[in-house]
């Protein structure tokens, strides 16, 4: 019922903000909360055995959803908090690992000997062994940013980020210590979901801060053009951006050094990092 209810909320918000650039982050959080309501829909009606499906095929397609529905939960938390885990590994190739894993540690070996306990053991150990071997670079990252941010309301955020990652954690954890305990497994998981929720409703006072992080007004009309132009397309060279504006390179570079002291930046890069967190929230 929490679920549905902050759907709808969400469902109405995003309605009320579609013609914005941030409508991005209320979609993404209102799919989050639909893939919760999903997982936790699906671990409570199955295993049923008056389905009229077999009990493996029906553990095996809960086991696939769960694992869906937390791979999504992982990629939401990695973008939303800036948690780094595996540099080399793109979601994409992280995604194809985590389906092998499934299927070589789990799915294979309940097929074969149908034994659930053994199967989820094999599986959920090495998942866990993963998430438990970044805890501490998650933790140092968000306190990290939690004593470099000075407002409460991104401190609240950074905090967030290390308790929805442990609720990731608390998944296979209770799975393991308390087997098919649904009501220990799903609440635990679920109170990930609820609590990002309390940063979502913050969202507002965050963008109201990151937008004072940038004090446009302090630009010029000209100055204000270029840097809305970096902020969309960060990868722009300097060589490139002069030809759009049909200024010179000297002259663009003059235009940067203004900007850069303006707003109190040092560089391009920057830029570069302001427009991958704060682009859609700083456009809108």
């Amino acid at each position: 019922m929490i679920f549905v209810l902050l759907i709808i909320v969400v469902s109405l918000q995003l309605i009320s903000v579609w013609k914005r650039r941030d409508k991005n982050y209320y979609l993404k959080f209102l799919c989050l909360l639909i893939s919760g309501l999903i997982y936790n829909s699906v671990e409570g009606l199955l295993p049923d055995k008056d389905f009229g499906i077999n009990i493996i095929s029906q553990n095996i397609f809960a086991w696939i959803i769960g694992v869906g529905v937390a791979f999504h939960y992982y990629t939401f938390i990695k973008k939303e908090y800036g948690l780094i885990f595996i540099k080399e590994f793109s979601l994409s190739t992280l995604g194809v690992f985590v389906l092998l894993t499934l299927i070589i540690l789990f799915i294979l070996p309940y097929t074969i000997t149908e034994s659930l306990n053994y199967s989820r053991i094999y599986f959920l150990t090495f998942i866990l062994a993963f998430l438990s071997s970044v805890i501490i670079l998650v933790i140092k990252q968000q306190i990290k940013k939690f004593k470099t941010h000075k407002n409460i309301i991104f401190k609240i955020h950074d905090i967030i980020g290390i308790l929805s990652f442990l609720g990731l954690i608390s998944l296979p954890l209770n799975i393991l210590i308390f087997g098919d305990n649904q009501f220990i497994e799903q609440t635990f998981f679920s109170l990930g979901f609820f609590i990002m929720s309390v940063d979502y409703f913050l969202y507002p006072l965050r963008k109201k801060e990151i937008k004072k992080g940038i004090q446009f007004e302090k630009l010029s009309v000209r100055e204000t053009e270029i840097l809305k132009l970096l902020l969309e397309n960060p990868n722009l060279k300097y060589s490139e951006l002069s030809k759009i504006l049909n200024i010179s390179e000297k002259t663009l570079s003059t235009h940067l050094s203004n900007i850069y002291k303006k707003i109190e930046i040092k560089s391009k890069k920057e830029i570069q990092e302001m427009s991958k967190k704060y682009k859609d929230v700083l456009m809108s």
